[in-house]
């Protein structure tokens, strides 16, 4: 009986150290300490957008005045991404894009955003929310992991329609997830 427990042991110690890489991720998997309500804060120095329209994207930048913003836009909505960075820019926020080839692949926009968080990272921005309001979902639940993996807050901005149009007398800014809790 302890020679079968001592092979099970080492058998398992040799499992655990092949796979350690899938041991470590099952033990340190997402908890979401903080989910939903208000933020604590609205205050970041950074921004990123999926975009799909402008309406909301100049709204959030206007309430938060970030130093730098980042943009995810797709053909469909590389129109509107043009307008955000033009007023951004004439406000004197920096502006950093970043093209989605495929919208449907949360992959390409999770490695774009989180190409567009190390970018601000690297110029000192470190206080940064991803905003996942715009775009198709995959693109935001890509932008959402990306945010999670990288310990940034992600909020989602919610507003009445009038006309087929988002009212911003109606907008208010919702948590999803706040690293910082």
């Amino acid at each position: 009986m302890g020679d079968t427990l001592m092979l099970i042991t080492i058998l398992g110690g040799i499992y655990g150290f092949i796979n350690r890489n899938d041991l470590r991720n099952w033990l340190n998997r997402n908890r979401f300490p903080s989910i939903g309500g208000n933020p604590e804060h609205t205050r970041w120095q950074g921004l990123i957008f999926t975009v799909s329209r402008a309406e909301v994207p100049l709204w959030v930048i206007g309430q938060v005045q970030p130093a730098s913003v980042g943009l995810l836009f797709t053909d469909t909505s590389r129109g509107e991404g043009e307008k955000i960075r033009q007023n951004a820019q004439q406000l004197g926020f920096t502006v950093l894009t970043k093209f989605i080839n495929e919208p449907d692949d949360p992959a390409e926009t999770n490695r774009q955003t989180k190409f567009l968080l190390q970018e601000l990272h690297e110029r000192g921005i470190c206080d940064i929310a991803v905003d996942i309001t715009g775009g198709k979902t995959p693109m935001s639940l890509g932008a959402f992991m990306a945010a999670e993996e990288l310990g940034c807050d992600s909020i989602y901005v919610t507003t009445d329609y009038k006309d087929n149009k988002p009212d911003m007398s109606t907008a208010k800014i919702k948590a999803i997830s706040q690293a910082s809790s």
